[in-house]
């Protein structure tokens, strides 16, 4: 138990209240209501960026105006979509999925959506041909395996590796009304493959 004092007495440099127990914020001394006032509004902060990522983005439109938010908004909410697609669509009748590049086998939930052309390349964010499920020691630590998923991609179909580079090297930007279908799309999609998973799971 630490011995050391979390506040003192002293006057607030915010609402002005004297001989009250203080707390240091900074260069300030805030009495403990005006602390508590703070700190609410730092955690309603949080919480709309929070909301920002989940896609909570129809607030942030204005009409006939979407916002850059907005876009960004749908692009996490179809990666997170997507990610549960493709690798749902790896898995067993126990939902386990082994690492496209290496013998690591686990549930699909452990498991990563590995891109072998980079996720920040629009024309292929959300194309199957170049995503494949990974283990986290793959996909994050070995940045993809690409040489092995190279070869993997290249047993599959002749010379795919080479054609997903050539692809892109397409300059692509989704409209919002796109990204709004992919989502619908993907949601359907998702929606059969978890019925399915779960059927498979009794």
């Amino acid at each position: 138990m630490s011995l050391i004092a979390t506040s003192k007495y002293g006057d607030c440099s915010r609402c002005g209240d004297r001989n009250t127990s203080c707390k240091k914020r900074g260069k300030d001394m805030l009495c403990l209501t005006c602390c508590k006032i703070e700190d609410t509004k730092k955690q309603t902060e949080k919480a709309r960026e929070r909301d920002k990522l989940r896609g909570l983005y129809g607030s942030q439109v204005e009409a006939g105006n979407e916002s850059a938010a907005s876009r960004q908004a749908l692009i996490q909410d179809i990666d997170y979509v997507f990610s549960r697609i493709v690798r749902l669509r790896a898995a067993d009748e126990y939902g386990n999925v082994q690492c496209y590049t290496c013998p690591t086998k686990k549930h699909w939930s452990l498991m990563q959506n590995g891109h072998y052309v980079p996720r920040g390349n629009m024309a292929l964010r959300w194309e199957f041909k170049n995503c494949r499920p990974q283990c986290k020691n793959c996909n994050e630590v070995k940045s993809g395996n690409l040489s092995v998923f190279s070869e993997r991609l290249d047993a599959e179909v002749a010379g795919q590796s080479e054609m997903l580079l050539n692809e892109a090297k397409i300059v692509f930007k989704h409209s919002l009304d796109e990204l709004k279908q992919l989502l619908i799309d993907f949601r359907g999609k998702l929606r059969l493959l978890e019925a399915k998973n779960t059927k498979q799971a009794t």
